[in-house]
Order: structure tokens, then C-alpha cells, then sequence
């Protein structure tokens, strides 16, 4: 078993983990029947609930194995409570736990537990101090408007310059990436461009997303421990919205996905894109841009993306006649593998019935939020009063010297009205100098299963579910009554938040939305499983 941190181990360790536990395996003459790893795995993360080693810890594959090898102790946990839970179910279950940097290592009740229990204890204290270091870190770039590490925000990039004596990071406009946020403006904010429009133009020019333009400076600059490999990740609607709400783009700070304030002032830690008048117009046209888009083509499937093959390829509804034995003709609709349209359908391709793809689409979604509050989001903009408050304060200064240069008392009894409605006004804005552009979130006090019973049937809920994020993968054999079927759901990490822009109509709808590969990666997991299990009842 293999895991490193991505606190602060790079992806070479594993392959020294790896080297040393292959060894030992042959020097012992074990039967290797698994390798589980966890790249970037903190080890607070309970073992169970790792996407590696996670899987060996349930059925069927908790029966696969007797022993489990690492490197250390830690690489399992760095957790004391985790680590006596992982060394009870595996004592429990007969199976053992070999340590090759401490082959004593005995999982047992009694002094031996006690000892490896100890030993959790001390990786534990070590994890926690390495996070609080990091901690007090962030918090002292956040303090001096450093930049402290991470993906880049789209249109600036960190250059090394010297700050009280050392090399820090501190953010710049990018030369790439900065023109095309003032391009997302003009095509978006002035011109009227939608979001889709914009992002079919970046894709074919070939313009970078955010993380593959980061990697791609990191190969051409050849730095070691970070990723340099382009996974040619395509531009969404909601990838390049979730980029132009941010207020970054004013070089305003950001922690927690809100502006970082000092004084009550947002703090700014680079140099604006764009002006606050700029971010705002922005902001409005992106809210109102789902109130005059082009709807969904009339002949088109209200379930199209959503449904797909187990082969990655949408499933679209078709339909047929049948004959009865009484004479009767009854229409037949069902949706089937998009690949039957090349003339050879994928191994998984078989025709589901339409009203039984519906049901479950529906108990899908009621299940992930059909008791969850609807949630409005409504752009509030802000206000900066610092010019004007510049211009009172240079006023009030030139007054007084007026005032003081003044003969006539007419004339000093006037400049004085002058000033002291100047220092009102003066006081008024002072207590509000910067006021950031915000996004309000409000209840509507109502459901989502509430607001889908009222939905005009698929025509609308196919759509919303499609703009919402949500994937369904059925694979199986529907003539066998539940029989061998797996029916799994994807839906990207925001998912409440896009339900509610997809109500708002804030959200275009595209096919091209990008999927939680991780929920990928595991339902690929499950599959293989269906079907080995299925062929083993089979034969």
C-alpha cells in the first residue's frame, strides 16, 4: 500500500515506496494480489474512505487478502483513533499489518497495539504540526498580500521578487491570460456575447483553461514537483463563469471564496484587470444573460446529456411499432447507445424504456436534493467612495487655507457652510469608503421536490437536470426485472449551487459541463465489478 501527502511529499515517493515494498514482497515470498494507491491522500483521511486502499477495506475485495505491507506506519494513518479502528477490523478480520521500517510492528490487544498505537500517536503530532506551520504561513502572506501557492487565478500569475530582505511570490497580470479576461469583457460585457459563444471561440483557437495554462508554463520553465502534464481540459459555461464573478479580476484578495478585508476595506494584492465599473457592468451581464438565450431545438429528447452508455456515449430516444397478437399496434420508445448511429452498437448497448430511464432520472435527483431549500443568487453591486473622499479631503484643505487668507467676514462665514457641508458629507462616506460587489444568497422557501412536482413535466425537468450537472450511467439487462442492473449518478461538486443558477436561468446549457472524475473514476470501479459478478453467477 502506497500513499504520499500533498502537504509535502512529491509523486517520486511513491515509486520509492513502490521499489521497497516489491522488493520485500520477493524477498518474502508473498503473493501480491493488489496494489492500492493514494496520490495527494492527506492522512487525516480516514483509510476507509480513500479511493485506494478504501476499496481493499469493503467486499468483495476485504476477502482478497491477508496482509497488508508499507513502508511505514504512517503511509495507513496519521490519525491515533483511525489507526486503532483500521488495527482492530483487520485484527478481527485475521489479517495482518507488515511495517518494513518496523517488522515488531504487532497489531494484537495488549503491548504490541499499545506500541503501534504510540507510534500513531507521534505521526499524528507530526501531521498536525506540518498543517499548523502551514497555517501560520498562509496567514502571514494573507497579512503582507504575498502569494502563497496554488493554481494560479485566471489572468495573473506569481513572479519571485525580493520583499523585506527575501524571495516571496507576489501576484502580476499575466501577459497570456490577463488580455483575455479584458476580452471575456468586451466580447461578454460590451458586445453582448454569451458564455457559450465565447467558450466555442476559446476552444478553437486552442485557448488554455486555467490549470492546463498553470501546467503548461511549468513544463516550459521545467519546474520539478509540481504537474506539467496538459489534460486538454475544453472551456464550460460554468468554468468561465465561476472565473468572471471572482472579484480577483479587480486584484482584490481572496480567501474563502470571499474578498479579504482589512480595515474593512477589501485588500488588494495585484493590479486590476478590471476597473470596479468594469467588474460590475460584468457582473450584470452575465446574471442577465440566461433571460435571452436561444431555448432547446423543439425535436429534441428532454433527457439529451443526461443519459449515457456505460461507453461514455449519450443514449438518445428512438422509438418503433409493434404488432400484438391480438392485432393491436402499440408504439414502442425507448433510448439506446448514441453508437447504434455508426452501425455498430458498444458491447453495453441494449434499449431501456423510455418511462423507466424517467423514473430513475427522478429518483435520482428528488434523492441528491429534493429536500434541500432552493437558494436565490442575486448580484448586489458595490461601491468605492475613496475618490470621492480624496476630493472632499483636498477640498476641506483648500477651504481652510481660504479661510485663513479670508478678510471679509462674509466671506469666511461663507467658505465655513462650505466646509462644514463638506465634512458632513465627508463623515457619510467615510463609513462606507469600499463596499465590494457581492453575490446575495436567499431562501425561497421552497423545495426542490416541491418546484419539480410543479416543472410542465420532462419538457422542463429534462433540461433543468442536463443545466443542473447531473450524469446517469444505466448499464444492464432491463428485460431481467432488475436483474443485474446498475444504475449510477454523477453530479459536478457544486451541484446545489448549479440547480439553483439552472432555476435562475443563469446557466446556459451545455454538453460539455465538466464531471466529478473522481465519481467517474469509482462508477468505472463498480462496473467492473457488476460485470465480473455477473459473469461468475453466468457460468
Amino acid at each position: 500500500m502506497r500513499r504520499i501527502s500533498r502537504d509535502s511529499e512529491d509523486s517520486s515517493a511513491l515509486a520509492r515506496q513502490a521499489e521497497a515494498l516489491d522488493g520485500a514482497a520477493v524477498e518474502g515470498r508473498f503473493d501480491v494480489v493488489g496494489d492500492a494507491e493514494d496520490s495527494f491522500i492527506s492522512g487525516a483521511v480516514r483509510p476507509e474512505e480513500r479511493p485506494g486502499l478504501g476499496r481493499w477495506m469493503r467486499e468483495p475485495l476485504w476477502y482478497e487478502w491477508d496482509a497488508i505491507m508499507v513502508t511505514s506506519l504512517d503511509r495507513i494513518t496519521r490519525n491515533q483513533t483511525h489507526w486503532e479502528m483500521f488495527a482492530d477490523k483487520c485484527y478481527q478480520g485475521g489479517k495482518d499489518v507488515i511495517c518494513l521500517d518496523d517488522p515488531s510492528l504487532d497489531i494484537t490487544p495488549g503491548n504490541g497495539r499499545m506500541i503501534a498505537y504510540i507510534k500513531a500517536t507521534q505521526a499524528q503530532e507530526y501531521r498536525e504540526a506540518i498543517v499548523q506551520k502551514r497555517r501560520n504561513q498562509t496567514q502571514y502572506y494573507r497579512d503582507e498580500s504575498l502569494w502563497g501557492g496554488g493554481t494560479w487565478p485566471f489572468g495573473y500569475r506569481p513572479v519571485l521578487t525580493e520583499y523585506q530582505g527575501r524571495q516571496r511570490y507576489k501576484l502580476v497580470i499575466d501577459p497570456v491570460t490577463g488580455p483575455l479576461i479584458r476580452e471575456a469583457y468586451e466580447r461578454i460585457g460590451v458586445q453582448g456575447w454569451s458564455m457559450s459563444r465565447l467558450c466555442e471561440d476559446w476552444n478553437k483557437r486552442g485557448v488554455l483553461t486555467s490549470q492546463d495554462y498553470q501546467r503548461s508554463v511549468n513544463a516550459g520553465e521545467k519546474k520539478g514537483g509540481v504537474k506539467t502534464a496538459i489534460k486538454g481540459t475544453r472551456w464550460t459555461t460554468s468554468t468561465l463563469g465561476k472565473i468572471l464573478k471572482k472579484p480577483i479580476l479587480q486584484g482584490i484578495a481572496m480567501h474563502k471564496g470571499e474578498p479579504l478585508l482589512r480595515d474593512g476595506i477589501p485588500v488588494r494584492w495585484a493590479d486590476p484587470i478590471l476597473s470596479d465599473d468594469e467588474f460590475t457592468k460584468l457582473q450584470v451581464a452575465v446574471t442577465a444573460l440566461g433571460q435571452h438565450r436561444a431555448g432547446i431545438k423543439s425535436n429534441a429528447s428532454p433527457m439529451a446529456g443526461v443519459l449515457h452508455c456505460p461507453c461514455g456515449k449519450k443514449m438518445y430516444e428512438n422509438s418503433s411499432v409493434g404488432k400484438l397478437n391480438t392485432g393491436e399496434i402499440r408504439p414502442h420508445k425507448y433510448f439506446r447507445c448514441s453508437s447504434w448511429s455508426n452501425g455498430k452498437a458498444c458491447e453495453f448497448s441494449v434499449s431501456w424504456p423510455q418511462d423507466e430511464l424517467y423514473a430513475m432520472a427522478e429518483h435520482a435527483f428528488l434523492a441528491k436534493l429534493g429536500n434541500d431549500e432552493i437558494m436565490e443568487r442575486q448580484y448586489v453591486p458595490g461601491r468605492d467612495n475613496r475618490k470621492q473622499i480624496q476630493e472632499l479631503e483636498r477640498a476641506i484643505g483648500n477651504l481652510s487655507q481660504s479661510i485663513a487668507l479670508a478678510a471679509s467676514p462674509v466671506v469666511v462665514s461663507s467658505l465655513t457652510g462650505t466646509m462644514e457641508r463638506h465634512a458632513a458629507n465627508l463623515e457619510a462616506l467615510m463609513a462606507e469608503p469600499f463596499v465590494p460587489g457581492r453575490w446575495e444568497v436567499t431562501s425561497t422557501g421552497q423545495t426542490y421536490a416541491e418546484k419539480w412536482s410543479k416543472m410542465a413535466g420532462w419538457k422542463e425537468q429534462g433540461p433543468f437536470l442536463r443545466e443542473a450537472g447531473f450524469r446517469l450511467f444505466v448499464w444492464g439487462h432491463p428485460k431481467e426485472k432488475g436483474r443485474d442492473v446498475a444504475v449510477y449518478v454523477i453530479s459536478p461538486h457544486d451541484v446545489a449551487e448549479r440547480a439553483s443558477d439552472a432555476l435562475a436561468g443563469s446557466v446556459e446549457p451545455s454538453d460539455e459541463e465538466a464531471w466529478n472524475l473522481e465519481a467517474l473514476k469509482t462508477f468505472k470501479e463498480v462496473l467492473e465489478l457488476e460485470i465480473t459478478q455477473s459473469r461468475v453467477s453466468a457460468s
